[in-house]
């Protein structure tokens, strides 16, 4: 048994020194404390078995077709819906069973005019080009996939080069993703990474994905289901505030929200700051369109400090603002890193991606992105991308958009002109919407907050045959992008009835 004395000075009368002999080790006899831990005695609960075998298919999964009560007894059953009570959502959504251009067919064969092309993503409509289906046949036939970092593919070739192609300046690296908020977690990690800095920069009035960092990163209400769960994503003044104003003409509200702007970059430290995130022109949050002096002192800013300009394109891009990408309504404006989905497929498959400048691709070429998925760079949905992409350029897509703009522009304005319940409307290409007002001239609600008149109007549009988002107060009118002028019109005829139906409804509320 090993033992150790040790002098300790003690305080007394006398100043006398005392030595103790203090137990070191495992106790050697009944004299010494017995130091060994003594655990308590807690049991490991009850195993309380299941039956983990597999169920049997339900004989409905032999029939060719179900019927509508068998549908919806299904969905009620099985569905859990995405962003709001699955019983609401499952009650106001019809059940399409077919899609031709802007119209989608339900199950008792009703049609509905497609106003918000789905999540603002069906940007050719609901019948895929014959061009499209082919080369995802085509693929499917030979290799439907392989693993992205194990194996390549021609097309996965092609949509780079041809990316590279009709981006402009010097973006000429891209990384596949499947979805929106994929992509722009990857250009988060990417953007820290080659910096060697954490901070990101983001705008209150944006919206940039459902992954953690991505709803992190977004400034609507959809973030404060994150606000304890992550740091190093910081919010920037808008460019245009909710409840105040910058200055009476654009030009000068521009300057001062770059300065504030400026001033919080000097307050947080340059070199602490990635990259600045921002989409081209707020899409969810209302279709609010920087001025470009604001845009291009961001750029300048950028530059200065060594800060990454990074501009969501996810909905903007491929044309849905009459330029390809939603950057270029700025002029000289190239942001470092762009990030894309919806609109490279049209929706038809699942695919996104990031670009970026020959720079930061040439870093990338000796150090890894901290980002990979399984499906990266899948070979069906790039080859419907590189379908998709080759269409909408031979089809001058952003220049028939631009032609649409008037007529969509005017039609709103009508709506807004004529009725109380429509404050504003705002529309830059095909990208646009009303903003639901109140009585008081102001917005109905704040964006988290629900209000009956919302759903009134919602259950409105849908009965006279159109599906529309509505978030918060504000309505998209983001119809696909293939739309003629008299769809436009009956679409625009119908908003008539039912804002005029929804002034009634908010008068006798009141």
């Amino acid at each position: 048994m090993l033992s150790r004395t040790l002098s300790v000075p003690a305080l007394g009368l006398r100043n006398q020194i005392r030595r103790l002999s203090i137990q070191v080790g495992l106790p050697a006899s009944k004299e010494n404390i017995d130091q060994v831990f003594k655990h308590d005695a807690i049991a490991i609960p009850a195993f309380n078995f299941k039956d983990n075998t597999p169920g049997v298919p339900n004989k409905l999964h032999e029939k060719k077709a179900w019927s509508k009560d068998e549908i919806d007894e299904k969905l009620k059953e099985n569905c859990v819906f995405a962003w709001g009570p699955s019983d609401a959502l499952r009650a106001a959504c019809p059940t399409i069973v077919r899609g031709e251009g802007v119209w989608l067919y339900d199950n008792e064969d009703k049609k509905y005019l497609d106003w918000s092309s789905g999540a603002v993503c069906t940007n050719l409509g609901n019948s895929m080009p014959p061009d499209v289906k082919s080369a995802i046949e085509d693929q499917m036939a030979t290799a439907p996939f392989v693993y992205g970092d194990l194996a390549v593919t021609e097309v996965r070739a092609r949509l780079c080069s041809l990316l590279a192609d009709i981006s402009p300046a010097n973006l000429n690296g891209f990384i596949f993703a499947s979805g929106g908020a994929e992509a722009n977690e990857c250009a988060i990690r990417m953007a820290r990474r080659k910096t060697g800095r954490y901070k990101i920069l983001s705008r209150y009035r944006s919206y940039h994905g459902g992954t953690t960092s991505t709803l992190a990163m977004t400034g609507d209400p959809r973030t404060w289901a994150t606000d304890t769960q992550i740091t190093g994503f910081i919010k920037i003044p808008d460019p245009f505030p909710f409840s105040y104003s910058w200055g009476e003409d654009a030009e000068t509200a521009a300057t001062q929200a770059l300065n504030a702007l400026h001033e919080q970059i000097l307050m947080e430290g340059p070199e602490s700051i990635a990259a600045i995130f921002m989409e081209s022109i707020t899409g969810s949050n209302g279709w609010l369109l920087p001025h470009p002096a604001y845009m291009q002192g961001v750029r300048a800013l950028c530059d200065e400090y060594g800060i990454l300009m990074i501009a969501d394109e996810v909905m903007c891009g491929f044309g849905r603002t009459g330029t390809l990408f939603g950057f270029q309504n700025f002029p000289g404006v190239v942001p470092d890193m762009f990030t894309f989905a919806k609109g490279v497929t049209g929706a038809f498959m699942p695919l996104s991606g990031v670009g970026m400048t020959d720079e930061i691709f040439d870093f990338y070429r000796t150090n890894a992105p901290a980002y990979g998925s399984t499906y990266s760079a899948h070979p069906l949905t790039v080859a419907c991308g590189y379908a998709i992409v080759k269409h909408i350029i031979e089809k001058d897509i952003p220049g028939r958009v631009k032609s649409m703009e008037s007529k969509l522009a005017h039609g709103l304005q009508q709506i807004v002109d004529k009725h109380v319940s429509a404050k504003q409307a705002r529309v830059i290409g095909l990208a646009g919407g009303i903003d639901i007002g109140g009585l008081s001239g102001d917005s109905l609600m704040h964006m988290h907050q629900a209000h009956p008149a919302v759903g009134f109007l919602k259950k409105r549009l849908k009965e006279e045959g159109l599906i529309t988002l509505v978030r918060g107060h504000h309505m998209h009118c983001t119809p696909p992008l293939i739309i003629s002028e008299d769809e436009i019109n009956t679409g625009v005829k119908i908003l008539d009835e039912c804002f005029g139906d929804l002034d009634v409804f908010l008068q006798n509320d009141s």
